[in-house]
């Protein structure tokens, strides 16, 4: 929160007013707020009866309630635009907080060793940092959820039908916030489903009923489409090619993972332990975590493919947030494996830089609009350039700002 800035990208602006509608109208209905007209047609829908719908799954809605009821339940009107993105901005901050603090609670389960280091990187060396934290998209709450249910999963000696429900629960409301959670909710059914049988199986689907349930209706209300909802509508003819959606979102100087975290190198290594069977863990955590390493590729994969892969206005591979816990993992997997002093030295040295990368994402947006209208080309290739990118023009920003307005270009 401390930089001050909501991030006033159109995906993140109608949840807030969802939550509110909700609490005051029992629907999520927007057409009570004049405010969001100029979203029609964009991330906002009207429909044949006039009301008027979010094109995005409800789940940042329902993470914002906490929030908002006790002030909706007073007044009837919401706060000034402005306001609602800051209280936007908070939900998301808070939820991506309490995903850290998950996060460090299950390496502090299987690798204590790397569990500072690995919280470090996943709470401030990743987009969870300077996209997720910033405003409320779905990255965060979907993440909060996902590290919910893997904290149950991880739990050695505390299985119960109690604990499967409320993994189901939580993977379901993964998916209720971000649907392309899919993934990793097939691939806990997967791994339960060889260790402990149909039992745990049907116990974890109960618990997603709920949630699942939930989102299969509002899309086939909404938009007439059960599975897809609102991303059934969209234009898929422009897809890029599979090589370049891949590449660029693994590589590409302004939008590539290993480039705006560079420390997630090392995850690669501790997939090659746990897949090799080479890794400190038991039988059950490693079946687990290959499950999940499937449902990152099976993101990687999906999201290479859609038909923009860049993720439109964002600092970073926004699309790659989910992948996250299971990637900050991997990379504790590996650092936990060094036992010189220079290679743990040189493993935080990349944790720093990573950390230094998203930093600069978030405090040095001023920049920010000006870089995206530079870097605009449909397909992204212009996102491969070496020549002002992303990071560089954020740097600039941050240093103008702290110097008093010097200009630092080249």
């Amino acid at each position: 929160m401390a930089n001050g800035r909501p991030q006033p990208e159109v995906d993140c602006v109608a949840a807030p007013y969802m939550a509110w509608s909700l609490v005051r109208h029992g629907s999520y209905d927007l057409r009570e707020y004049s405010e969001l007209r100029r979203y029609l047609g964009t991330t906002i829908f009207e429909r044949a009866d006039g009301s008027w719908d979010s094109r995005y799954s409800p789940g940042s809605a329902v993470a914002a309630l906490p929030f908002v009821a006790p002030i909706a339940v007073f007044r009837e009107r919401p706060f000034r635009a402005n306001v609602m993105l800051h209280l936007g901005k908070l939900v998301a901050a808070v939820f991506v907080a309490g995903a850290a603090v998950l996060f460090f609670l299950i390496c502090r389960r299987l690798l204590p060793e790397a569990a500072w280091p690995a919280t470090i990187l996943f709470a401030f060396g990743t987009c969870l940092y300077s996209v997720a934290s910033q405003a409320l998209w779905m990255h965060g709450p979907a993440v909060f959820w996902l590290c919910g249910a893997l904290y149950l999963l991880t739990r050695s000696n505390e299985r119960s039908t109690a604990s499967d429900l409320a993994i189901g629960f939580a993977l379901g409301m993964a998916g209720l916030t971000r649907p392309s959670t899919v993934f990793f909710a097939v691939a806990t059914l997967g791994a339960l489903a060889i260790e402990r049988g149909g039992r745990a199986v049907i116990a974890v689907v109960i618990g997603a009923f709920p949630p699942a349930i939930a989102l299969l209706h509002d899309n086939w209300a909404h938009f007439g489409y059960p599975i897809l909802g609102g991303y059934g509508i969209e234009d898929w003819s422009g897809s890029s090619p599979y090589w370049l959606g891949i590449f660029g979102l693994l590589l590409a100087p302004s939008r590539g993972v290993l480039v705006y975290s560079p420390a997630l190198i090392l995850a690669f290594f501790g997939a090659w332990r746990v897949l090799s069977a080479k890794a400190e863990m038991t039988r059950r955590t490693r079946e687990l975590l290959i499950a999940w390493i499937a449902a990152s590729v099976a993101t990687l994969l999906l999201f290479a493919r859609w038909h923009e892969w860049r993720g439109g206005w964002c600092f970073g591979p926004r699309y790659l947030c989910e992948t996250m816990p299971v990637a900050c993992l991997l990379f504790g997997v590996a650092y936990a494996s060094l036992r010189r002093p220079w290679q743990r030295g040189a493993a935080v040295g990349l944790v720093a830089l990573s950390v230094a990368v998203h930093f600069l994402g978030v405090f040095g947006h001023s920049g920010y609009a000006a870089w995206q209208m530079r870097h605009s080309l449909p397909d992204g290739r212009d996102l491969f350039s070496f020549q002002d990118t992303q990071i560089e023009a954020h740097a600039r920003a941050f240093l103008e700002k702290v110097s008093g307005g010097k200009t630092w270009n080249r």
